[in-house]
């Protein structure tokens, strides 16, 4: 079976497909945004509370958004989130 040139390539993470545009290391507004459009107070919470990767370049939050993808991946398995159950 050939591979045909002019169709793309589907990656099997969703989310890495959703947020392949952005940059590899993103700003607080930017995550908030991946994360539905949250508050960055909510954002800044998630951060501090260490549920989100991220590292500090003086006082500004710089969060990696594999880290930002790894924590959807965590709160959207069923054993995490009851909205599943049958």
């Amino acid at each position: 079976m050939s591979h045909n040139q002019d169709q793309p390539v589907l990656e099997s993470d969703p989310y890495q497909l959703l947020f392949q545009t952005l940059p590899d290391v993103v700003t607080v507004e930017q995550m908030c945004t991946m994360l539905g459009g949250i508050s960055t107070k909510t954002g800044r919470k998630l951060l501090q509370s260490g549920r989100i990767a991220h590292f500090r370049i003086g006082r500004f939050y710089r969060i990696p958004k594999l880290s930002v993808i790894n924590y959807l991946r965590e709160i959207m398995t069923p054993a995490h989130n009851n909205t599943f159950t049958l």
